[in-house]
């Protein structure tokens, strides 16, 4: 729930104006200068699978860079957008998310150029925090939880 997707005439509008404006930066300050245009799509949650494929062409039809189909739930669906679509593609790693978890190398293989854990650091360290908390609530020693003060120093500055 709670996804929405604008008509795909006005998505691919809305991407088309971006790499626009990417394009005419660019032919002021070089290439390469411009913004990275990534062009998300909802509407395999809002629509189907076959629906967020068609927008990923279009939107590598007007220019984007790269494409991110949101929320693919099966590996198969994976390969298909990686086969289908050309280009930079995100995969997106949230766990507990309605997309399998892969290890880079096979996401490489697959066709996916960028993969993304949004919260995977956060989660592990909210659980380390957790578990440190409870050691020192019942007196416990945490030496098996934390750096060394020298190795807290090199990472911190």
């Amino acid at each position: 729930g709670g996804k929405s997707v604008v008509p795909f005439e006005e998505a691919v509008l809305r991407v088309k104006a971006a790499c626009d404006a990417r394009d005419e930066f660019e032919a002021l300050n070089g290439k390469g200068t411009g913004p990275l245009i990534m062009a998300r799509t909802d509407a395999l949650k809002t629509d189907n699978f076959e629906e967020a494929i068609q927008r990923c062409l279009a939107f590598r039809e007007v220019g984007c860079d790269m494409t991110f189909l949101e929320a693919p739930e099966t590996v198969d669906q994976m390969k298909d957008y990686c086969r289908r679509v050309s280009g930079p593609k995100l995969a997106n790693m949230l766990e507990f998310g309605s997309t399998p978890i892969l290890p880079p190398k096979e996401l490489k293989e697959m066709g996916y150029t960028f993969a993304a854990y949004p919260l995977t650091l956060l989660s592990a360290s909210i659980k380390a925090m957790q578990q440190s908390l409870q050691l020192i609530q019942s007196g416990q020693s945490t030496e098996d939880m934390i750096l060394d003060f020298g190795e807290t120093k090199d990472v911190v500055g």
